[in-house]
Protein backbone atom coordinates (compact mmCIF):
# COMPACT_ATOMS: atom_id res chain seq x y z
CA UNK A 1 0.00 0.00 0.00
CA UNK A 2 0.73 3.57 -0.96
CA UNK A 3 -0.50 6.53 1.12
CA UNK A 4 0.00 10.39 0.36
CA UNK A 5 -0.64 13.73 2.59
CA UNK A 6 -1.83 16.70 -0.38
CA UNK A 7 -1.96 19.94 0.78
CA UNK A 8 -3.18 22.12 -1.96
CA UNK A 9 -3.52 26.59 -2.51
CA UNK A 10 -6.04 28.14 0.18
CA UNK A 11 -7.34 29.96 -3.08
CA UNK A 12 -8.59 26.14 -4.41
CA UNK A 13 -9.81 24.68 -1.24
CA UNK A 14 -13.88 24.79 -2.75
CA UNK A 15 -12.31 22.28 -5.30
CA UNK A 16 -11.01 19.50 -3.27
CA UNK A 17 -14.35 17.71 -2.19
CA UNK A 18 -15.73 17.37 -5.70
CA UNK A 19 -11.99 16.22 -6.24
CA UNK A 20 -12.14 13.28 -3.49
CA UNK A 21 -15.95 12.81 -4.25
CA UNK A 22 -14.72 10.85 -7.49
CA UNK A 23 -12.66 8.64 -5.96
CA UNK A 24 -15.60 7.10 -3.76
CA UNK A 25 -16.53 4.51 -5.26
CA UNK A 26 -13.32 3.03 -6.58
CA UNK A 27 -12.02 -0.60 -4.74
CA UNK A 28 -8.04 0.68 -4.53
CA UNK A 29 -8.00 4.27 -3.48
CA UNK A 30 -9.45 5.92 -0.03
CA UNK A 31 -8.97 9.31 0.57
CA UNK A 32 -10.37 11.33 3.79
CA UNK A 33 -10.41 15.37 4.08
CA UNK A 34 -7.76 16.57 7.14
CA UNK A 35 -9.18 19.84 6.52
CA UNK A 36 -10.33 22.15 3.88
CA UNK A 37 -7.07 22.19 1.73
CA UNK A 38 -5.34 18.82 3.08
CA UNK A 39 -5.94 15.59 2.45
CA UNK A 40 -4.74 11.91 2.69
CA UNK A 41 -5.16 9.89 -0.13
CA UNK A 42 -4.66 5.58 0.18
CA UNK A 43 -3.53 3.17 -2.71
CA UNK A 44 -3.88 0.07 -3.36
CA UNK A 45 -1.03 -0.47 -6.00
CA UNK A 46 1.48 2.09 -8.50
CA UNK A 47 -0.81 2.32 -11.10
CA UNK A 48 -3.99 3.70 -8.80
CA UNK A 49 -1.57 6.48 -7.33
CA UNK A 50 -0.23 7.66 -10.66
CA UNK A 51 -3.74 8.36 -11.73
CA UNK A 52 -4.69 10.09 -8.53
CA UNK A 53 -1.81 12.06 -9.25
CA UNK A 54 -2.75 12.72 -12.73
CA UNK A 55 -6.42 13.77 -12.11
CA UNK A 56 -4.21 15.88 -9.34
CA UNK A 57 -2.56 17.98 -11.95
CA UNK A 58 -5.56 18.30 -14.21
CA UNK A 59 -7.88 19.77 -11.11
CA UNK A 60 -5.88 21.90 -9.09
CA UNK A 61 -4.15 25.00 -11.08
CA UNK A 62 -1.48 26.14 -7.99
CA UNK A 63 1.08 24.14 -6.87
CA UNK A 64 0.23 21.44 -4.89
CA UNK A 65 2.60 20.08 -1.42
CA UNK A 66 2.64 16.05 -1.76
CA UNK A 67 4.30 14.26 0.76
CA UNK A 68 4.80 10.26 0.61
CA UNK A 69 4.01 8.67 3.78
CA UNK A 70 5.51 5.45 5.29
Amino acid sequence: MKAIKVSVDYHEWSKVEDFLNRFKGEEDTFTYMVDNVTFIAVFNGECSMAHFKAELAWTFDEELIIVELK
